[in-house]
């Protein structure tokens, strides 16, 4: 998880979107009910993005973080285009979010908002299609390439950082930051 996740965990990002598949685990259910009280007295909650039978893909988020991002204008402009109830609350538009997801059956690109890419660079791989960014790394980039890099920069150091530290005998607890 630290692989994938050190930004959160340590502040850096407002969630982290992670597929688990469960046959991997001996249970799986009791290993997320070990790291839940963890997460939760560190401020990081976890939503259950999509299910199927061998798999699970969770949201990890930071509530507070996350709902100042969301309730963005901008933000809640590409949001409402896509019937997000952005008046009722982050549960309400993660509810959304899981319903889209279904009836996809692939990833919208409005989750971009949820893991705190910046609007311009959701707006621009939306209306790009994917194609035509500047720069490519954590997500792909549409605006701001320089203060960009800078920041996927300060991510893989912090994933670097985490992971030295967990593999030198750090607890992941002690690990991970309350913001």
């Amino acid at each position: 998880m630290g692989v994938h996740a050190a930004p959160l965990l340590v502040g850096l990002r407002p969630a982290s979107l992670l597929s688990f598949r469960k046959d991997r685990f001996e249970d799986f259910e009791a290993l997320l009910d070990t790291y839940r009280p963890c997460f939760s007295c560190k401020g990081i909650d976890m939503f259950r993005v999509a299910e199927g039978d061998a798999y699970v893909l969770l949201l990890f988020y930071r509530t507070e973080i996350l709902e100042k991002l969301l309730a963005d204008e901008s933000a809640q402009a590409v949001l409402r285009r896509y019937g997000y109830p952005c008046g009722d609350g982050l549960m309400a538009c993660l509810h959304h979010l899981q319903l889209r997801m279904r009836l996809q059956k692939s990833f919208p690109h409005e989750i971009g908002l949820f893991l705190g890419y910046p609007v311009a660079d959701v707006v621009g791989f939306i209306t790009h299609k994917g194609q035509d960014f500047c720069y490519s790394g954590y997500w792909k980039v549409y605006a701001n390439e320089e203060e960009t890099r800078a920041l996927f920069d300060r991510y893989a150091h912090c994933t670097e950082e985490f992971c030295s530290r967990l593999e030198a005998g750090c607890s992941f607890p002690e690990l991970v930051k309350a913001v």
